[in-house]
């Protein structure tokens, strides 16, 4: 079995992602600062590549994701790995799992 490199973080945040299969709409259900799990009604391919916004309620703008590999697919769920990211990007995600490990944000 895999072991992860990173711990993440259990999350319910609405997300929009962007490849080759066009826009579509799901909710993240994990996210670590390399990647994160996302349930969507959408058929995605392991190898395909999207952008992803992460809607934080807490957070005014999406925080974006220039691009992330999906590493596996299993029914409606599917995990990506992230590739490119701005490095502004970056930091508010870490940010944001800092505070989600120190139970300062909502998960919801």
């Amino acid at each position: 079995m895999e072991q992860r490199r990173e711990r993440r973080v259990q999350v319910e945040y609405p997300i929009s992602f962007e490849g080759n299969q066009g826009v579509n709409n799901g909710k993240l259900f994990n996210l670590s600062p390399g990647g994160c799990g996302i349930e969507s009604g959408a058929f995605v391919q392991v190898g395909t590549t999207v952008t992803l916004r992460v809607y934080v309620p807490t957070h005014k703008e999406p925080i974006h994701i220039g691009r992330a590999g999906v590493t596996w697919s299993a029914g409606q769920d599917f995990g990506v790995e992230f590739t490119d990211m701005d490095p502004a990007e970056k930091e508010r995600l870490h940010k944001l799992i800092g505070e989600l490990q120190e139970g300062k944000t909502n998960i919801h």
